[in-house]
């Protein structure tokens, strides 16, 4: 931009007051090609309060979805004297009147004037002579106010007129970072997307999409309450930020506070100052600790999904609430709650999927149970053997360090390891006494049969080395593949481990269980010919830590425990 020479009203028109006029000029050129928004507003301020011979300034933008001044910085000696912290009323302070107003105000003593005592509620910081307000108009339109405070040259045209030069740059310098936070607010999002197919753990999910929720709308706290299906009530699920610690300790009665009326009538609500509304329950920040200034809060829906009859019939239902707690920078807008609503529809997916896997998961369990209980029940003298040898076989595993995936599987082909005995005879099964040489040759068979059966499970092939290895041994005289070495899975060997120690340590009709001591010996004895050495050391950790219990043991538990009960009901 040029400017001539020319005279303006109200400046001096020496040559000498002309040079700096414009030398001040074209320094604010230079300071308008900034594009980043915090630095131009830095540059603007010390521009400004250079050229007055100000102590310190002070500068607000306006929030046009909220209709407030929202702080953005101080600059010079004093910072620090901005009116009313990052949030200030448009019609309720100095800088308030002077964007209303469209016209400077100038403030010969703050002490005295009475609007700054309104504005605050106290007196003014002594250091506080005098004040400039000033607008800043973008086409005769405010979109904030400068505030200079103890100028020595309070110059009111040419502080003017810087202001309104740099207002343009401002608003364009706050478009661009609205702009480049829209674009990584998008990148952020699909990032969410994307990742909520790496994991079916529903609390680990929601935990990411609380934090999510937080950084993109740039928000204190974030938190997700789910109804109560049996009272009604909110219970607070999960959250982030400084309310981290509360989830499982936060119920809010049903229909009430901002948060309950959201899932009663299905609707976003977004209030900026929830001490003005009547709707919001106090209690909450009362027990939590929690300051709540502004709440932009959304229903979480999803389709419950009936199963049989219906052939997947569904029906949408309100489920809980998430939300958003004190926007750290302006206000909550229009979209944030576009966002947030997304975020939410993502995280009633992520529960309506894990609620599904979940009772499919616990189906397939119950299932898996029957088939044990069915093992159990041809095979009287081993009831409960296939749960300890689960047990056992998940406590090796967690002490080789194996991943949860790897230890599922291990829990699962450790339940169904002995399921081929269902192919076996009941006379060899219930037989009492030791087996005949064919006997034993028929029991033998029982991996390989439930290798076969289990086989045709397609959810269940990770499981087969479970039923297939646990009697070969590394030295290859197993059964029944004869497999030696690495030829053994690691599955196979952990479970051969769990399911000799069980055996040794169990009663049987012909003899009766060793001691704890006297199966570590067997099973240390047979290691490196028999079995894996590191799964046998890793059992043994696992029982010397308490993590296991043989059958015998927990006979000895379940009688003290009725003895104790008997006593009990003695006494009353």
């Amino acid at each position: 931009m040029t400017y001539h020479n020319v005279a303006m009203p109200g400046f001096a028109r020496d040559t000498d007051q002309a040079d700096r006029i414009f030398t001040i000029l074209e320094r604010a050129n230079q300071i308008a090609g900034i594009t980043a928004l915090d630095e131009l507003i830095e540059r603007t301020l010390d521009l400004m309060i250079e050229v007055s011979g100000a102590e310190s300034g002070t500068l607000y933008l306006l929030d046009q979805a909220a209709g407030e001044l929202r702080f953005a910085m101080d600059r010079g000696k004093q910072e620090g004297c901005r009116q009313a912290g990052r949030h200030t009323g448009a019609a309720h302070s100095i800088a308030g009147i002077t964007l209303l107003a469209r016209q400077p105000i100038v403030i010969d003593d703050i002490e005295r004037d009475p609007r700054w005592f309104c504005t605050l509620g106290k007196r003014a910081d002594p250091r506080l002579k005098t004040l400039l307000s000033l607008p800043l108009l973008l086409q005769g339109e405010p979109i904030g106010v400068i505030q200079i405070f103890n100028a020595i040259r309070p110059e009111l045209q040419l502080i003017q007129l810087l202001c309104n030069r740099m207002a343009s740059e401002i608003n364009k310098a706050a478009l661009l970072k609205t702009s480049e936070r829209r674009r990584q607010r998008l990148q952020t999002l699909i990032e969410v997307i994307g990742r909520i197919g790496s994991t079916l753990d529903r609390d680990q999910l929601l935990a990411m999409i609380m934090d999510y929720a937080c950084t993109l709308l740039n928000a204190e706290a974030s938190s997700l309450f789910l109804v109560d299906e049996t009272t009604g009530d909110l219970i607070l699920h999960i959250s982030s930020g400084l309310l981290k610690d509360h989830f499982g300790q936060v119920r809010v009665p049903a229909g009430k506070g901002i948060i309950g009326h959201v899932v009663k009538k299905g609707e976003t609500i977004l209030v900026h100052d929830v001490q003005r509304d009547g709707r919001h329950c106090s209690t909450l920040d009362q027990n939590t600790g929690f300051v709540t200034r502004s709440i932009l809060a959304v229903p979480l829906r999803t389709r419950a999904i009936e199963l049989g009859a219906g052939r997947g019939a569904s029906h949408e239902r309100i489920i809980g609430s998430l939300e958003a707690l004190n926007k750290l920078e302006g206000a909550f807008d229009d979209e944030d709650r576009l966002l947030l609503e997304t975020l939410a529809r993502q995280a009633a997916t992520v529960l309506e999927i894990a609620t599904l896997y979940a009772d499919a998961n616990e189906m397939f369990m119950d299932v898996i149970k029957a088939l044990t209980t069915a093992i159990d029940a041809k095979d009287p003298y081993t009831e409960g053997h296939s749960q300890r040898v689960s047990n056992f076989s998940v406590a090796i595993a967690q002490e080789l360090g194996l991943d949860a995936e790897m230890i599922h599987h291990i829990r699962i082909g450790a339940i169904l390891h002995d399921v081929g005995k269902i192919g076996v005879p009941d006379r060899i099964l219930r037989k009492p006494g030791r087996l005949s040489e064919d006997e034993w040759d028929e029991m033998k068979k029982h991996p390989a049969i439930g290798e076969k059966i289990m086989g045709q499970v397609r959810m269940l092939h990770t499981e087969l080395p479970a039923l297939a290895e646990h009697h070969e041994r590394l030295d290859g005289k197993g059964y029944p593949k004869g497999l030696k070495g690495d030829e053994i899975s690691l599955m196979g060997r952990i479970i051969a481990v769990a399911d000799a120690f069980d055996a040794i340590t169990s009663d049987r009709p012909y003899r009766t269980g060793m001691s704890v001591e006297e199966a570590f010996a067997v099973l240390r004895r047979g290691a490196g010919s028999q079995f894996d050495e590191r799964c046998v050391e890793a059992l043994i950790r696992a029982y010397e830590r308490g993590q296991i219990r043989t059958q015998t043991e927990h006979e000895q538990i379940e009688d003290i425990s009725q003895e104790f009960d008997i006593l009990c009901q003695n006494q009353l």
